[in-house]
């Protein structure tokens, strides 16, 4: 079999990037290990109850949704706005607005007046990043329009609207390399707030990601029906243009010949030529499981091998006895800290004593995914396979289930200070480590993420002008795209990895 292109794995970049080449008219083949699409973008039913699996609510970003439209797509999902709250023991404030924002901080220096002064510099800081990181929407915009001059920024006109404030983002970029928890401990002497504040973060965050966070918080959607609505549209695309999508299949080879990736072997025994091969799926599986021996340098991986995996996370899916209108807090997405915050330490027994986490009730924003009467609540918190000897991992089976269920109780001990009445209320839960993460998308540790976020220990690129350049791999013809091609990575990265890889891969 010989076509234009083979993408390596059914996430929401190898999606996004067979769609585009379907819809071009060149011949694709998406190969997904999983029996069905979608990666991270994932849901799943339980006893009547809808849960989503991996991300619980979609960032725009400028990117989503031009990119359903230039698809065609954008009639076929209805994206429902996701309001974000922040929340702190029992209170919750709605992230809507700078006047939003600005509640919050006001609270926090009222709990810690010592550190007024330092929580307005971040403030500051946060909302002036608010007003130039509007400038990457329209910078993104031109990726997904017929004039490729556009995407790289050549247009007049745009530049004359943007040009003052892009200057000023470059400028912000300098806090890429700077560690959010450092810029917060400048500023910040007490430890306390600097837990409450860095809580939701990943180990080794960037401050420009932490600082723009509350931007992001409003740009923000949820499909209705869920989120594997998503990937299930991008997946109709890709066939509908011609393209073919195996699930329940798996690349074990990737063939190269002088230099240049021409083919790939699946786990059926069948072999497909094709002049583009896009990995969506794990880098380092990529380097080390798929490519002939000695394809890459020796030193390229030995700092493969050096660097580490961003976080996972250990979820709980639960079934409630109670409606969503009789809920303590009418909200469908919270980022919680339950209590006073101790610094994060992934591998202590205690860490899920104090963790925050998030909350997500999919039928507060759908009621048809929850029985009549019912609600489905999904509880996020950060983690990795390190925490408490490796969740048992040396001994028995039985042990990981106990660590694993204790975890679950002090998680929900914790969830009960927000949500009291649901004590009494819970019919089922069901629970995800990083274990089960790894299992279910075969990413490296579970993460949920690609590499790590600190710059000391990451793989990628971390320089945002140089994206565009972040798919490229040692092999002619195969490039890598999504949550391993740049770091930090998120959706967005995905997004317009795997659109640029798609544009390469046409002009081929």
């Amino acid at each position: 079999m010989r076509v234009d292109a083979v993408v390596i794995g059914a996430g929401i970049s190898g999606l996004s990037c067979g769609a585009f080449l379907a819809k071009a008219g060149r011949s694709v083949v998406v190969i997904e290990r999983a029996e069905r699409p979608g990666g991270y973008f994932n849901s799943f039913q339980y006893n009547g109850y809808h849960f989503d699996g991996g991300i619980k609510a979609v960032e725009n970003a400028g990117l989503l949704l031009p990119m359903m439209q230039s698809l065609g797509l954008e009639k076929r999902v209805n994206f429902m706005k996701n309001r974000m709250y922040a929340g702190l023991e029992d209170k919750l404030f709605l992230m809507d607005s700078d006047e939003d924002i600005s509640a919050y901080f006001d609270y926090l220096g009222n709990l810690f007046p010592d550190s007024k002064t330092g929580l307005g510099e971040v403030l500051a800081e946060m909302m002036d990043l608010t007003r130039v990181m509007e400038v990457i929407s329209d910078m993104s915009r031109p990726l997904y329009k017929e004039n490729p001059i556009l995407s790289k920024l050549k247009s007049a006109a745009w530049f004359m609207k943007n040009g003052k404030r892009l200057m000023e983002l470059l400028k912000k970029l300098k806090y890429n390399e700077v560690l959010f928890r450092e810029f917060l401990q400048e500023r910040i002497k007490d430890e306390e707030l600097i837990n409450i504040i860095d809580e939701p973060f990943f180990y080794g965050t960037p401050a420009f990601f932490g600082l723009a966070y509350p931007t992001v918080f409003r740009d923000y959607y949820y499909p209705e029906g869920g989120i594997s609505k998503i990937p299930d549209v991008l997946t109709e695309c890709i066939t509908e243009n011609g393209g073919i999508v195996k699930l329940n299949t798996e690349v074990v080879e990737i063939k190269v010949s002088n230099g240049r990736a021409v083919g790939v072997v699946t786990s059926t025994g069948q072999e497909i030529s094709a002049g583009s091969i896009i990995n969506a799926a794990d880098a380092r599986k990529l380097y080390t499981k798929l490519l002939p021996k000695e394809t890459v340098s020796s030193d390229f991986l030995t700092r493969l091998a050096r660097a580490t995996v961003s976080d996972s996370v250990f979820s709980i899916f639960l079934g409630v006895d109670s409606s969503p209108e009789d809920l303590d807090h009418d909200v469908a997405h919270v980022i919680y800290v339950p209590a006073a915050a101790k610094p994060v330490d992934y591998s202590s027994p205690e860490y899920f004593e104090t963790a925050g986490m998030e909350i997500s009730i999919p039928c507060l924003r759908d009621r048809k995914l929850a029985p009549e009467g019912k609600t489905g609540i999904i509880l996020n918190l950060n983690s990795t396979q390190e925490f408490s000897n490796g969740w048992g991992r040396k001994v028995s089976r039985e042990a990981y289930e106990s660590i694993k269920e204790k975890a679950a109780d002090q998680v929900m001990d914790n969830f009960f200070k927000l949500y009291p009445s649901l004590r009494d209320k819970i019919e089922f839960r069901l629970v995800a480590t990083p274990f089960t993460m790894e299992r279910k998308t075969l990413n490296s540790g579970g993460s949920i993420s690609g590499w790590s976020y600190h710059p000391d220990e990451t793989f990628p690129f971390r320089d945002f002008k140089k994206m565009n350049k972040s798919i490229l791999t040692p092999v002619k013809s195969l490039y890598q795209v999504g949550q391993w091609s740049f770091d930090p990575a998120g959706v967005p990265v995905c997004l317009i990895t795997a659109k640029v890889a798609a544009d390469r891969a046409q002009k081929k």
